[in-house]
C-alpha cells in the first residue's frame, strides 16, 4: 500500500538516515563545564567567560551532533558499526518467513512501549572565534557557528509502528495532533561578560547577541484531532483534517531530500543572556563553589525568499488517491495536494513568509569543588519555546565529576535526557583538544542503538598580558590586592 511504504520510508528516514551524515549538539557537557572552556562554556552561559583563568583566547573548530529518539533502533550493532554498514539495515516491517533477515545485516526495529513518543537531531559546526579580556573585569568574544535541528515531540500513540502497521483497510482511527520543525542556519556573536567582586563573593554577568541567516527551514503540524481511514487502492479518507504547514525556498524547489539548503532562506536574530556567582577558595586560582542562570537561545528566523506558508482545511470528508500525487518536488506537491483537497492548486497558500524560533532553554547550574582539582556538577536545561513553530531542545538534568588541570581535564557525564533516556558519557581536554560524548555506550553497544553524541573542539590560549587571568580576581582581596601579586599564565608547552 502506498501509504504504508510512505510511513515505513519516512521513519527510517529520520531515525537513522541522519546518523550517515558527515556532520558531527545536545549540551556537551564534557567542553562546557570547566574554567578552561572559555568559548565553549558561553553555549551553557555567556557569563562563564568571566572565570576563564587565561586573557585571550581563539577558537579554531570544534563540532557536534546528537540525536535521541524512542520510536525506533537498531539492533545488535554499535555506532561505528552503523555507520560503516548503512546498506545493511533492513526494517523489520520488510521481512517475511520466505525472506529471513540475512546474516550481515543490521535489523531495524521498533519501540512497543507505551509512552510519550519523540525525536531530535543537532548538528553543530563552530568557525572562528576569540575571547580577549580587557581591563581587570570584562570579557569581549566573537563566536561563529552552522547549526541545524530536527525535532517532533508528543507523536502520537497511532503512529507507533506497532498499531499503524495493523490498520485495515476501512477502518477508521483518530489521529491526534502532531508537531514538527526543522531548520539550519548560521550565527554570528558578539560576546560581552563582567565581573564584580564584594569580599569573597564574585558576580558575573554575560550577554551575546546574534545575528542570524537561515538557509533551510520548515515546519508541520495538525490542529485538533481528525478521522483517518485507509481504503483500497490507494486511497485514503480523512474527516475534517485541519494541517498547516511551512516551506523554506530551499526545500520547496529542491528535487531531493539533500537539494538546496545552500543559499539563503530569510535573516534573524537571537541572544543568550547568563548570570553567575562565585565564592573564592582558600587556594589561589580557585573557587569553593559556582552557581549560573541562563536563558540561551532567545530568538527566530523569518524566511521570505521564495518561503510558503500554506494551510489545509477541510469542512467534510476529503478522499485522496495515492497513485495521483506525483510531483517534481514540495511546491508542485504542495499544488496537487491543494487542488485534490480544496478544488484550487492555490487553495491553501496563506502567504509567502513565516517564523522560527531558536531551540530556547532555561538553564541552571552548580559547581562545587570536592577536593583540589576535583569538581562536581549539576546542570539542568528545560526547554521553553517561544513561537508557535519553535525548535524543541531535549530538557536535559546531569551531574558531571571531573579531573580539572591546566594541562588536561576528564570528565563524565551522566545524563537524563527528557526524564526519559539516562545516558553515560565521557569527555578529556589534552591541552587545546577537546573531545568527548555524553552517550559513550552508543559506540560499544550491541543491543538497542537509539541515540549517539558525539563532539570535539580545539583552540589556542594563555600568553597573560593586560591585567591579568579571572583567577586573581577571585583572590585579589585575599592576597590583598595588588599588580604584582598577578601570576602571569604561561603557554601550554608539551
Amino acid at each position: 500500500m502506498y501509504y504504508s511504504r510512505l510511513y515505513r520510508s519516512s521513519i527510517l528516514l529520520y531515525t537513522f538516515f541522519v546518523l550517515s551524515q558527515s556532520l558531527f549538539a545536545q549540551e556537551q557537557l564534557g567542553m562546557r563545564l570547566e574554567r578552561y572552556s572559555g568559548l565553549y562554556s558561553v553555549g551553557l552561559n555567556p557569563a562563564n567567560t568571566a572565570w576563564m583563568p587565561h586573557n585571550w583566547e581563539v577558537s579554531l573548530f570544534n563540532a557536534g551532533y546528537f540525536i535521541e529518539n524512542n520510536y525506533g533502533y537498531l539492533k545488535n550493532t554499535s555506532l561505528p558499526n552503523a555507520l560503516r554498514n548503512t546498506d545493511n539495515i533492513v526494517a523489520v516491517s520488510d521481512l517475511a518467513p520466505e525472506q529471513p533477515l540475512p546474516a550481515e545485516a543490521i535489523l531495524l526495529d521498533y519501540y512497543n512501549k507505551d509512552r510519550t513518543m519523540r525525536g531530535v537531531t543537532q548538528a553543530h559546526i563552530g568557525g572562528p572565534g576569540f575571547s580577549f579580556r580587557f581591563g581587570e573585569n570584562n570579557v569581549i568574544g566573537l563566536t561563529t557557528a552552522i547549526r541545524g535541528e530536527f525535532s517532533t515531540y508528543r507523536i502520537p500513540s497511532i503512529f507507533r509502528y506497532s498499531e499503524f502497521s495493523q490498520i485495515r483497510i476501512g477502518q477508521t482511527v483518530d489521529i491526534q495532533p502532531v508537531q514538527l520543525e526543522a531548520m539550519s542556519w548560521a550565527e554570528i556573536g558578539l560576546h560581552y561578560s563582567r565581573s564584580n567582586s564584594d569580599g569573597d563573593l564574585t558576580t558575573a554577568w554575560g550577554i551575546q547577541p546574534k545575528f542570524l541567516m537561515g538557509f533551510v527551514g520548515g515546519y508541520g503540524q495538525s490542529n485538533g484531532t481528525f478521522k483517518y481511514t485507509p481504503g483500497s487502492n490507494d486511497t485514503a479518507i480523512f474527516n475534517r483534517p485541519t494541517w498547516e504547514y511551512g516551506l523554506s525556498g530551499a526545500l520547496l524547489n529542491a528535487e531531493t531530500v539533500s537539494g538546496g539548503g545552500s543559499e539563503l532562506g530569510g535573516f534573524g536574530a537571537g541572544i543568550d543572556i547568563g548570570f553567575s556567582w562565585a565564592a573564592a577558595a582558600d587556594e589561589e586560582g580557585d573557587y569553593r563553589w559556582r552557581a549560573g542562570v541562563s536563558l540561551l537561545d532567545v530568538g527566530f528566523v523569518r524566511f521570505s525568499r521564495g518561503a510558503e506558508r500554506h494551510l489545509l482545511r477541510l469542512d467534510s470528508i476529503g478522499v485522496v488517491d495515492g497513485n495521483a500525487i506525483t510531483a517534481d518536488n514540495a511546491q508542485g506537491y504542495s499544488r496537487l495536494i491543494s487542488d485534490l483537497l480544496m478544488g484550487d492548486p492555490l487553495a491553501s497558500l496563506q502567504g509567502q513568509t513565516f517564523s522560527m524560533g531558536l531551540p530556547t532553554a532555561l538553564s541552571v547550574q552548580f559547581d562545587v569543588q570536592a577536593l583540589p582539582h576535583l569538581y562536581f556538577s549539576a546542570v539542568a536545561v528545560q526547554r521553553v519555546p517561544l513561537l508557535k513553530h519553535s525548535l524543541k531542545r531535549p530538557s536535559t538534568l546531569a551531574v558531571v565529576p571531573r579531573f580539572e588541570h591546566r594541562w588536561a581535564s576528564f570528565s563524565l557525564p551522566v545524563v537524563l535526557n527528557d526524564w526519559q533516556s539516562l545516558r553515560v558519557g565521557l569527555a578529556a581536554r589534552l591541552g587545546w583538544l577537546y573531545i568527548g560524548s555524553d552517550n559513550i555506550g552508543s559506540f560499544f553497544t550491541r543491543e538497542k542503538l537509539s541515540g549517539a553524541d558525539v563532539y570535539i573542539g580545539l583552540k589556542i590560549n594563555g600568553f597573560s598580558f593586560g591585567n591579568g587571568g579571572g583567577k586573581e580576581r577571585l583572590n585579589k582581596e585575599r592576597r590583598g590586592g595588588g599588580k604584582q601579586n598577578r601570576r602571569k599564565i604561561k603557554c601550554y608547552t608539551f
